[in-house]
Protein backbone atom coordinates (compact mmCIF):
# COMPACT_ATOMS: atom_id res chain seq x y z
CA UNK A 1 0.00 0.00 0.00
CA UNK A 2 2.76 2.24 0.73
CA UNK A 3 4.34 0.95 -2.09
CA UNK A 4 1.51 2.18 -4.29
CA UNK A 5 1.26 5.41 -2.54
CA UNK A 6 4.65 6.22 -3.56
CA UNK A 7 4.24 5.47 -7.39
CA UNK A 8 1.31 7.48 -7.04
CA UNK A 9 3.25 10.47 -5.78
CA UNK A 10 6.08 10.16 -7.96
CA UNK A 11 3.80 10.10 -11.27
CA UNK A 12 2.35 13.05 -9.87
CA UNK A 13 5.76 14.89 -10.08
CA UNK A 14 6.25 13.93 -13.22
CA UNK A 15 3.04 15.62 -14.15
CA UNK A 16 3.67 18.52 -12.45
CA UNK A 17 6.98 18.66 -14.26
CA UNK A 18 5.28 18.20 -17.30
CA UNK A 19 2.58 20.68 -17.26
CA UNK A 20 5.62 23.11 -16.58
CA UNK A 21 7.31 22.72 -18.79
CA UNK A 22 4.88 23.00 -21.34
CA UNK A 23 3.54 26.26 -19.58
CA UNK A 24 7.22 27.37 -20.23
CA UNK A 25 7.38 26.32 -23.62
CA UNK A 26 4.07 28.09 -24.66
CA UNK A 27 5.19 31.55 -23.02
CA UNK A 28 8.22 31.04 -24.97
CA UNK A 29 6.44 30.33 -28.19
CA UNK A 30 4.28 33.38 -27.31
CA UNK A 31 7.09 35.50 -26.76
CA UNK A 32 8.98 34.55 -29.64
CA UNK A 33 5.51 35.14 -32.38
CA UNK A 34 5.39 38.65 -30.74
CA UNK A 35 8.93 39.04 -31.38
CA UNK A 36 8.71 37.71 -34.79
CA UNK A 37 5.41 39.79 -35.49
CA UNK A 38 6.82 43.29 -34.50
CA UNK A 39 10.18 42.86 -36.72
CA UNK A 40 7.63 41.95 -39.63
CA UNK A 41 5.75 44.86 -38.75
CA UNK A 42 8.70 47.22 -38.56
CA UNK A 43 10.19 45.65 -41.74
CA UNK A 44 7.09 46.25 -43.44
CA UNK A 45 6.81 49.80 -42.38
CA UNK A 46 10.41 50.85 -43.44
CA UNK A 47 10.47 49.09 -46.91
CA UNK A 48 6.51 51.21 -47.76
CA UNK A 49 7.95 54.74 -45.93
CA UNK A 50 11.42 54.32 -48.55
CA UNK A 51 9.44 53.28 -51.47
CA UNK A 52 6.94 56.48 -50.76
CA UNK A 53 9.98 58.75 -50.17
CA UNK A 54 11.56 57.13 -53.32
CA UNK A 55 8.35 57.84 -55.14
CA UNK A 56 7.61 61.53 -53.77
CA UNK A 57 11.56 62.93 -53.77
CA UNK A 58 10.94 61.66 -57.96
CA UNK A 59 7.98 63.34 -58.45
CA UNK A 60 8.42 66.32 -56.57
CA UNK A 61 11.14 67.72 -57.83
CA UNK A 62 10.48 71.32 -56.85
CA UNK A 63 13.36 73.38 -57.88
CA UNK A 64 13.38 71.52 -61.49
CA UNK A 65 9.95 71.88 -61.57
CA UNK A 66 10.42 75.50 -60.95
CA UNK A 67 13.17 76.05 -63.19
CA UNK A 68 11.57 73.80 -66.20
CA UNK A 69 8.61 76.31 -65.89
CA UNK A 70 10.49 79.73 -66.25
CA UNK A 71 12.32 78.25 -68.99
CA UNK A 72 9.35 77.65 -70.99
CA UNK A 73 7.75 80.87 -69.83
CA UNK A 74 10.83 83.05 -70.92
CA UNK A 75 11.29 80.69 -73.89
CA UNK A 76 7.47 81.23 -74.87
CA UNK A 77 8.03 85.24 -74.72
CA UNK A 78 11.02 85.00 -76.80
CA UNK A 79 8.99 83.37 -79.53
CA UNK A 80 6.28 85.28 -79.33
CA UNK A 81 8.09 88.56 -80.56
CA UNK A 82 8.94 90.61 -77.33
CA UNK A 83 9.03 94.57 -76.97
CA UNK A 84 6.02 96.07 -79.85
CA UNK A 85 5.61 93.41 -81.63
CA UNK A 86 4.75 90.96 -78.97
CA UNK A 87 2.12 87.96 -80.06
CA UNK A 88 -0.18 87.52 -76.91
CA UNK A 89 -1.74 84.77 -78.54
CA UNK A 90 1.44 82.97 -79.54
CA UNK A 91 2.84 83.35 -75.96
CA UNK A 92 -0.19 81.98 -74.69
CA UNK A 93 -0.76 78.93 -77.19
CA UNK A 94 3.15 78.03 -76.09
CA UNK A 95 2.68 78.50 -72.39
CA UNK A 96 -1.28 75.89 -72.88
CA UNK A 97 0.91 73.38 -75.00
CA UNK A 98 3.42 73.19 -72.19
CA UNK A 99 0.54 72.63 -69.10
CA UNK A 100 -0.56 70.33 -70.99
CA UNK A 101 2.55 68.27 -71.79
CA UNK A 102 3.23 68.56 -67.80
CA UNK A 103 -0.37 67.50 -66.94
CA UNK A 104 -0.14 64.35 -69.25
CA UNK A 105 3.28 63.42 -67.93
CA UNK A 106 2.20 63.71 -63.74
CA UNK A 107 -1.00 61.65 -64.13
CA UNK A 108 0.97 59.03 -65.02
CA UNK A 109 2.04 58.95 -61.07
CA UNK A 110 -1.61 59.88 -59.93
CA UNK A 111 -0.29 63.77 -59.67
CA UNK A 112 -2.81 67.07 -60.84
CA UNK A 113 -0.10 69.24 -62.15
CA UNK A 114 -1.65 73.22 -62.20
CA UNK A 115 -0.20 76.21 -63.96
CA UNK A 116 -1.52 79.91 -63.37
CA UNK A 117 -0.37 82.71 -64.95
CA UNK A 118 -1.02 86.62 -63.96
CA UNK A 119 -0.22 89.29 -65.83
CA UNK A 120 2.33 91.49 -67.90
CA UNK A 121 3.80 93.78 -65.47
CA UNK A 122 6.54 96.84 -65.32
CA UNK A 123 9.21 95.39 -63.77
CA UNK A 124 11.52 97.12 -61.57
CA UNK A 125 15.51 96.96 -60.85
CA UNK A 126 15.21 94.19 -57.84
CA UNK A 127 16.48 90.96 -57.99
CA UNK A 128 13.29 89.38 -58.87
CA UNK A 129 11.47 92.39 -60.64
CA UNK A 130 9.19 93.03 -57.86
CA UNK A 131 8.92 96.35 -56.00
CA UNK A 132 9.23 94.48 -52.50
CA UNK A 133 12.21 91.90 -54.42
CA UNK A 134 15.91 92.34 -53.15
CA UNK A 135 17.08 95.62 -53.90
CA UNK A 136 20.50 94.83 -53.76
CA UNK A 137 22.41 92.50 -56.23
CA UNK A 138 24.93 91.80 -58.75
CA UNK A 139 23.66 91.70 -61.81
CA UNK A 140 26.58 90.34 -63.83
CA UNK A 141 30.47 88.60 -62.33
CA UNK A 142 33.31 88.36 -64.33
CA UNK A 143 32.88 91.01 -67.15
CA UNK A 144 35.80 91.36 -69.39
CA UNK A 145 33.70 94.03 -71.71
CA UNK A 146 30.14 95.57 -72.00
CA UNK A 147 29.07 96.34 -75.71
CA UNK A 148 25.81 97.27 -74.48
CA UNK A 149 24.15 98.89 -72.19
CA UNK A 150 20.40 100.38 -72.42
CA UNK A 151 18.27 101.59 -69.52
CA UNK A 152 14.46 102.91 -70.02
CA UNK A 153 13.17 104.14 -67.03
CA UNK A 154 9.15 105.20 -66.21
CA UNK A 155 9.68 108.38 -64.29
CA UNK A 156 6.52 107.86 -62.22
CA UNK A 157 8.69 105.01 -60.33
CA UNK A 158 11.56 106.50 -59.49
CA UNK A 159 12.17 107.72 -56.25
CA UNK A 160 13.50 110.70 -55.10
CA UNK A 161 17.67 111.82 -53.93
CA UNK A 162 16.69 110.26 -50.60
CA UNK A 163 16.25 106.68 -52.13
CA UNK A 164 18.24 106.76 -55.02
CA UNK A 165 18.82 104.27 -57.67
CA UNK A 166 22.33 103.17 -58.06
CA UNK A 167 24.57 101.15 -60.83
CA UNK A 168 28.24 100.39 -59.83
CA UNK A 169 30.54 98.62 -61.69
CA UNK A 170 33.48 96.66 -59.19
CA UNK A 171 36.98 95.58 -59.79
CA UNK A 172 37.98 91.93 -58.55
CA UNK A 173 39.40 94.00 -55.41
CA UNK A 174 35.81 95.78 -54.28
CA UNK A 175 36.81 98.60 -55.85
CA UNK A 176 34.47 100.82 -57.02
CA UNK A 177 35.48 101.89 -61.01
CA UNK A 178 32.31 103.35 -62.26
CA UNK A 179 28.67 104.20 -60.64
CA UNK A 180 25.42 105.99 -61.75
CA UNK A 181 23.56 107.26 -59.18
CA UNK A 182 19.81 108.45 -60.76
CA UNK A 183 16.53 109.88 -59.18
CA UNK A 184 13.53 111.66 -59.78
CA UNK A 185 13.98 115.38 -59.47
CA UNK A 186 10.24 117.38 -60.18
CA UNK A 187 9.72 114.87 -62.77
CA UNK A 188 13.07 114.39 -64.36
CA UNK A 189 15.86 112.17 -64.42
CA UNK A 190 18.83 113.47 -62.61
CA UNK A 191 22.05 111.12 -63.69
CA UNK A 192 25.23 111.67 -61.76
CA UNK A 193 28.47 109.67 -62.81
CA UNK A 194 31.16 109.21 -60.52
CA UNK A 195 34.38 106.80 -59.87
CA UNK A 196 35.99 106.03 -56.76
CA UNK A 197 37.18 109.18 -55.96
CA UNK A 198 35.03 112.01 -58.02
CA UNK A 199 32.01 113.14 -59.68
CA UNK A 200 33.09 112.79 -63.25
CA UNK A 201 29.14 114.73 -64.72
CA UNK A 202 25.90 114.92 -64.24
CA UNK A 203 22.71 115.95 -65.92
CA UNK A 204 19.50 116.98 -65.67
CA UNK A 205 17.09 115.60 -68.26
CA UNK A 206 13.34 115.54 -68.83
CA UNK A 207 13.79 111.77 -70.69
CA UNK A 208 14.90 108.90 -69.03
CA UNK A 209 16.33 106.70 -72.51
CA UNK A 210 19.33 105.87 -71.19
CA UNK A 211 22.42 104.14 -74.06
CA UNK A 212 25.42 104.53 -71.35
CA UNK A 213 27.80 102.81 -73.83
CA UNK A 214 26.64 104.80 -76.43
CA UNK A 215 27.08 108.23 -74.69
CA UNK A 216 23.23 109.23 -74.78
CA UNK A 217 19.99 110.19 -72.82
CA UNK A 218 17.40 110.26 -75.46
CA UNK A 219 19.04 111.65 -78.79
CA UNK A 220 21.43 113.95 -76.66
CA UNK A 221 25.05 113.64 -75.97
CA UNK A 222 25.99 112.50 -72.40
CA UNK A 223 29.09 111.44 -71.28
CA UNK A 224 28.50 108.50 -69.20
CA UNK A 225 32.40 107.69 -68.81
CA UNK A 226 31.09 104.13 -68.70
CA UNK A 227 33.89 103.18 -71.38
CA UNK A 228 36.63 104.59 -70.15
CA UNK A 229 36.60 103.86 -66.78
CA UNK A 230 35.95 100.15 -67.27
CA UNK A 231 38.18 99.74 -70.49
CA UNK A 232 40.66 96.73 -69.82
CA UNK A 233 39.14 95.68 -66.14
CA UNK A 234 37.68 92.55 -65.26
CA UNK A 235 34.38 93.53 -63.19
CA UNK A 236 30.80 93.31 -62.05
CA UNK A 237 27.83 95.69 -62.42
CA UNK A 238 25.44 95.54 -59.47
CA UNK A 239 22.27 97.59 -59.02
CA UNK A 240 21.60 99.37 -55.31
CA UNK A 241 18.09 100.13 -54.51
CA UNK A 242 16.89 98.51 -57.22
CA UNK A 243 13.31 98.64 -56.08
CA UNK A 244 13.40 102.43 -56.00
CA UNK A 245 13.12 102.26 -60.19
CA UNK A 246 10.97 100.57 -62.63
CA UNK A 247 11.65 99.89 -66.32
CA UNK A 248 13.72 97.90 -69.05
CA UNK A 249 16.61 97.11 -69.37
CA UNK A 250 20.10 95.41 -71.83
CA UNK A 251 23.08 94.84 -70.76
CA UNK A 252 25.72 92.28 -72.99
CA UNK A 253 28.81 91.98 -73.88
CA UNK A 254 31.95 89.22 -72.53
CA UNK A 255 32.63 87.34 -69.82
CA UNK A 256 36.42 86.64 -68.53
CA UNK A 257 35.72 83.23 -69.71
CA UNK A 258 35.22 84.67 -73.46
CA UNK A 259 32.02 83.61 -73.12
CA UNK A 260 29.31 85.86 -74.26
CA UNK A 261 26.49 86.99 -72.04
CA UNK A 262 23.09 89.37 -72.63
CA UNK A 263 20.57 90.17 -69.70
CA UNK A 264 17.44 91.82 -71.05
CA UNK A 265 14.09 92.72 -68.88
CA UNK A 266 11.11 94.00 -70.16
CA UNK A 267 8.45 92.59 -68.36
CA UNK A 268 7.81 90.47 -64.94
CA UNK A 269 4.46 87.71 -64.41
CA UNK A 270 3.66 86.43 -61.59
CA UNK A 271 3.15 82.85 -62.20
CA UNK A 272 1.41 79.69 -59.31
CA UNK A 273 2.57 76.14 -59.87
CA UNK A 274 0.13 73.42 -58.17
CA UNK A 275 1.05 69.88 -57.58
CA UNK A 276 -1.73 67.53 -55.68
CA UNK A 277 -1.05 64.11 -55.10
CA UNK A 278 -4.12 61.86 -53.59
CA UNK A 279 -5.75 65.21 -52.51
CA UNK A 280 -2.39 66.06 -50.79
CA UNK A 281 -0.95 69.89 -52.04
CA UNK A 282 2.06 69.23 -52.36
CA UNK A 283 3.70 71.95 -54.57
CA UNK A 284 2.18 75.27 -54.19
CA UNK A 285 4.17 78.34 -54.90
CA UNK A 286 4.28 81.59 -56.57
CA UNK A 287 7.54 82.81 -58.29
CA UNK A 288 7.65 85.97 -60.34
CA UNK A 289 9.43 85.36 -64.25
CA UNK A 290 12.07 88.01 -65.52
CA UNK A 291 10.97 88.56 -69.22
CA UNK A 292 12.30 87.53 -71.44
CA UNK A 293 15.55 87.22 -69.35
CA UNK A 294 18.51 86.13 -70.90
CA UNK A 295 22.08 84.16 -70.78
CA UNK A 296 24.83 84.08 -68.70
Amino acid sequence: MAYVRKVACHNMEKLNDSGQMILISAFVISISFLVISIMLNNIIFASNTASESGIETNVFDSSNILKTTVEAYQKAYDGAGRGQNFDEDKFDAYMLNYSSMMARSYALTGTIFSLNDGSFDEAYFSHNGLKEGDDEWTVVRWVNSTDTFLMSLNMSKVADESNKFVIQVIDQSNNILWSAKLFNSNNQINVTIENSTEILDSKISSTAELNITDNKIGNTFFDFHFNSQTSGKRYMIKFINGSSAAGTFLISGDLISGDAFEIERLKVMNCTVVMNKRGHVETNVTIPIILPGGHI
